[in-house]
């Protein structure tokens, strides 16, 4: 009978069972991108680049000339990595898949790593066996392979920011192995799958050591950790902003402000002390909440009632006894910051921990608003920031972003803020070919951007046929040219282009400094937290130096200590969202950036990010996403990851606190040392 199978997790750290060494020859070994790949001795790839583009790496053919890997005996794929530079992290990810050009997504996996110089760990990646780990038609469970039928093994760095320099990766590649036993048992019949999700949000077909059984059980977790917390005091290193209470004194502004000293960028609190910004973003007491409808209630175990089902608010209430615990919960969290070792309250904090005074923060005056003029016909994520109502928007985006948050009003005299982000991941259409100056030629004759374009192109060009000429175009007229939709292929065009964009991208960025240096001149302009492969465009990059206090990227990755391109600017960077996830705790995804197997492994892979961030000369800070686990079957948008320092249940992760506790003690020497070392101390 044909069965459905289910995901099934353990929670405790994975043990192998033994290893079985698989066959690695340099006849298996095909160079990907700019790569230099040898095989000195059976089972050892030497792999070398400096130019991460073009997926440079290698990729590991079936052996024996064979069509397919069969990794179908292992529950792990496992590579020890000896990273061979002498000054240089690496970072390295290793994929797999089985799936056609159709399926290329919905089956391909990975994991990764970074390692510092000299270093030698181990990579490992779960394999997603189809046989133990799909689900019925409709849940939206995890990525899972056919195990038998894997294409090839593939190394190389994914998503590359970094600029083409010598040395970049230089490394070691031995011990191809699978490790354990796959558990065939936790196979779960297609007629027993369903419900799948608890009364508390958590998978019913699994269990760990912290899962939640009962009311009683939240509540012994909570005097457990309030215990914890009581005994607990912040890093000693600290002053009362979390700076660097016995390191150099700068001068104090009242304010935090920035400064380069010694050759590092940093952060200076308002008591003039070296600030290094070890935040999270969205400490709220409740968020994504999972969405039911007609066709998923016999999902949950319990009668659905509405549309949203907001487990981690459902939790709280419990674990503190009443319905109205905020003002217990963001007293605790506080605590926790403390003790986990956290001093900045990143993008999307709640007021309610703000006002609380103890830790510093960050505010967004404004996220994506697309209610703002934008291209007509346009599907990029931007404005038309030359359209008077735009511009009106940010003449008074601090007055309205106080009306709707009396937060805003506090932060232009409280120290305790750092200053105020404008948009989160917005496309400036330059990802690739500038397409921006497309859009705006496909818009009608009346778009503020058009006009302005061809206004513009009036004071060049003078006459429409030296425009023309320009361009190879024919256009009668001016008004021909405003009227018409099409996009010339010239040259002509693409220079003339390029120059409206950087023009266009002056004025977006010229706009929020203003909305912002007109009201609280003392606050810093944190930037519109570029995605990270725009943070290195150098149209962006240049317009951030001119106009930002600090460019903010955010960056899913497994390090940054490379980060940059070239001309990049000399200026103080902040990474506004990282998080690096293994799939545990029944969650079906282990993140965008997946880290191995165990929560150990996690906790290993923070202290690797933060030590590459921490010896960046230009990184003044990092801001995990997020605070909390997403729900099992999904947000609004399907992310369901499992990255949270705490879960759905609101128990925290202890290897991971453990790990940014560590950092918090030590980041401010680690950071003047400046080299990368394994211990923290």
């Amino acid at each position: 009978m044909l069965r459905t199978l289910a995901l099934a997790l353990l929670a405790t750290s994975f043990t192998a069972f033994g290893a079985t060494p698989l066959p690695l020859t340099g006849a298996q070994l095909k160079k990907k991108g700019t790569a230099t790949v040898e095989s000195p001795e059976a089972g050892v790839v030497r792999l070398k680049f400096d130019d991460p583009g073009y997926e440079s790496g290698v990729r590991l053919l079936p052996p024996d000339g064979g069509k397919f890997w069969n990794l179908s005996a292992g529950k792990v794929l496992a590579l020890d990595v000896e990273n061979l530079s002498p000054d240089k992290q690496l970072r390295l990810t290793i994929h797999i898949n089985s799936g056609t050009k159709e399926t290329h997504d919905e089956s391909r996996v990975n994991s990764g790593i970074a390692v510092n110089p000299g270093e030698k760990r181990t990579m490992t990646l779960l394999i997603p066996h189809k046989r133990i780990y799909q689900v019925p038609q409709g849940v939206p469970g995890p990525k899972t392979v056919d195990s038998e039928k894997i294409h090839g093994i593939d190394l190389y760095m994914e998503w590359p920011f970094e600029n083409k320099q010598p040395g970049l990766v230089d490394c070691k590649l031995s011990n191809l192995r699978l490790e354990g036993t796959p558990d065939n048992t936790a196979a779960v019949p297609a007629d027993k799958f369903f419900p799948f999700v608890d009364t508390y949000g958590q998978y019913t077909h699994a269990d760990w050591p912290e899962k939640i059984h009962s009311d009683e059980d939240l509540k012994k977790a909570k005097a457990k950790e309030d215990a914890e917390l009581a005994a607990s005091k912040r890093p000693q290193t600290w002053n009362r902003f979390g700076g660097w209470a016995n390191g150099p004194q700068l001068e104090a502004t009242g304010n935090f402000r920035t400064a380069k000293h010694e050759g590092k960028w940093w952060l200076v609190d308002p008591e003039g002390r070296l600030f290094f910004s070890q935040g999270i973003d969205v400490l709220r007491s409740h968020t994504d909440p999972t969405i039911a409808n007609p066709n998923n209630k016999n999902w949950f175990a319990f009668e659905v009632q509405a549309r949203d089902l907001p487990f981690n608010d459902w939790n709280l209430e419990r674990k503190y006894g009443k319905p109205d615990y905020d003002a217990d919960f963001y007293a605790t969290l506080s605590k926790r910051l403390d003790h986990w070792g956290i001093n900045t309250i990143g993008n999307w904090g709640k007021s309610d921990l703000m006002a609380l005074g103890h830790t510093p923060y960050t505010l967004q005056l404004a996220d994506y608003n697309g209610r703002l003029p934008r291209i007509a016909g346009s599907e990029l994520k931007f404005y038309d920031v030359f359209d008077p109502g735009y511009a009106a928007a940010m003449k008074n985006l601090v007055a309205n972003a106080a009306k709707r948050n009396p937060e805003v009003t506090k932060s232009l005299t409280d120290p305790m803020c750092i200053g105020y982000f404008i948009d989160n991941e917005l496309n400036y259409g330059n990802r690739g070919r500038q397409i921006l100056g497309d859009h705006i030629l496909r818009s009608p004759a009346k778009q503020a951007s058009k006009k302005e374009f061809v206004n513009d192109l009036k004071a060049q060009y003078a006459e429409i046929g030296k425009l023309n000429a320009a361009w190879e175009t024919d256009y009668a007229d001016w008004d021909a040219l405003l009227n018409r939709t099409d996009v010339p292929q010239s040259k002509g065009f693409r220079a003339d282009s390029g120059v409206f964009f950087r023009k266009t991208v002056d004025q977006y960025f010229r706009l929020c400094r203003d909305a912002i240096k007109s009201v609280a001149p003392h606050r810093l302009y944190l930037g519109s937290r570029f995605i990270s492969t725009d943070a290195v465009r150098k149209v962006l990059f240049d317009a951030s130096k001119q106009y930002c206090d600090v460019l903010t990227v955010n960056v899913y990755a497994h390090g940054t200590a490379n980060l940059g391109a070239e001309g990049f600017p000399d200026m103080p960077v902040l990474l506004g969202e990282f998080h690096l996830g293994v799939r545990d705790r029944g969650m079906f995804s282990p993140s965008s950036v997946p880290v191995g197997v165990t929560q150990a492994e996690r906790a290993t892979a923070y202290t690797r990010f933060l030590q590459g961030a921490l010896v960046h000369p230009n990184i003044v800070g990092t801001h995990w996403f997020q605070f909390r686990d997403q729900p099992l079957t999904g947000r609004w948008d399907g992310e369901g990851y499992c990255m949270g320092f705490v879960d759905v249940a609101d128990t925290p992760y202890p290897e991971l606190i453990q790990a940014t506790r560590e950092i918090g003690e030590s980041m401010y020497g680690y950071r003047t040392r400046g080299k990368l070392a394994v211990e923290m101390k």
